[in-house]
């Protein structure tokens, strides 16, 4: 296997999940949840280009934070807000050419 075909299929978890994220197939909870656990697991070394991609976006799931209290507007905000970052990383990695 060469080295672009490895980081495709590194690559592919994450844009599998960031895709349903973005189709709204799973919610900003479970894209939080599921993304921090990819992270946490992930053991690939990955280029400097798509790791900077992948950091940034764990960044704004980090600081992604959904208060009980808030009203339902403003957890549509921060949920559309996180979804429009992770459209901007899922075209960011499509451009990288490392999601097939």
């Amino acid at each position: 296997m060469s080295i672009s075909e490895a980081n495709e299929r590194d690559a592919a978890d994450y844009g599998e999940l960031i895709e349903r994220f973005v189709d709204r197939a799973v919610s900003a909870a479970q894209f939080e949840q599921q993304y921090v656990d990819l992270m946490k697991n992930d053991e690939a070394l990955h280029p400097d280009d798509v790791f900077a991609v992948l950091d940034e976006l764990f960044s704004e799931v980090d600081e992604y934070f959904s208060s009980p209290e808030a009203s339902a507007a403003e957890r549509r905000e921060l949920d559309e807000a996180l979804r429009q970052h992770a459209a901007a990383a899922l075209a960011r990695l499509q451009q990288l050419g490392v999601l097939g």
